[in-house]
């Protein structure tokens, strides 16, 4: 599997690597085999955080919440800042580092598994698209730390199970984080649009309410006047 960084952890920072022999029982679950981690973690402030992977054999998602990074990937050199969120796919050689006057904070994971390709899709990640910008989200570092939260149960078969589909979980939870905006603003479209076609059959409405007013109206003027 890809080599995963082993420079000092700042404070509260969190490494947490699944061992080969668990990763081969992961391989063949029938509940982690399509998708499941190899490794993830939460770097805080992580001054003098550099890679360089010229073999990159699963995905490493990284969600950058402070800082920046610079990122080499194919034939593209990215910048990455606070609300991106970053995908290095596997067989792609890459490198990056992180400025000491203002170095990046992410939570990542490394993973693979047959679903592993078509995720790349669901998430947008197209051609040569490597970085989506999503700004803040908290639901995101909820998912990330339920996916942290078994680094207290050791390497057991249950937790790493759960992990697993806490990974799926939040796979599939992306694309709402970053369509959010434009669906809200799709919504709002929609409704205004509803509300202008009920105003106008509103308006219909009182009209032809208004009109046999209207039209008898006319012919109490035109009738002869009687004698009380």
């Amino acid at each position: 599997m890809s080599l995963t960084s082993d420079w000092p952890l700042p404070p509260d920072s969190l490494r947490y690597i699944i061992p080969q022999r668990v990763l081969k029982l992961l391989q063949k679950h029938p509940l982690t085999r399509e998708l499941y981690p190899v490794s993830f973690g939460h770097y805080r402030r992580a001054r003098g955080h550099r890679m360089h992977r010229d073999r990159h054999d699963d995905e490493l998602l990284i969600y950058c919440t402070e800082g920046e990074a610079e990122v080499i990937t194919g034939q593209q050199k990215l910048k990455v800042q606070a609300g991106d969120l970053l995908l290095l796919p596997s067989g792609e050689p890459h490198r990056y580092h992180t400025p000491d006057q203002n170095p990046w904070t992410i939570h990542w994971v490394h993973y693979t598994g047959p679903l592993s390709s078509y995720f790349q899709q669901y998430l947008g990640f197209t051609g040569q698209i490597r970085k989506i910008h999503l700004g803040r989200q908290p639901r995101l570092l909820v998912d990330f730390n339920g996916l942290l939260s078994v680094q207290d149960s050791g390497f057991r078969e249950q937790p790493l199970i759960h992990a697993a589909n806490r990974l799926r979980q939040l796979l599939t939870a992306l694309p709402l984080s970053h369509q959010g905006p434009q669906l809200k603003q799709q919504t709002e479209l929609t409704w205004n649009a509803y509300t202008s076609k009920c105003a106008a059959i509103l308006k219909t409405a009182l009209i032809w309410t208004a009109w046999p007013l209207q039209q008898a109206s006319r012919v109490t003027t035109l009738l002869p006047a009687t004698n009380k």
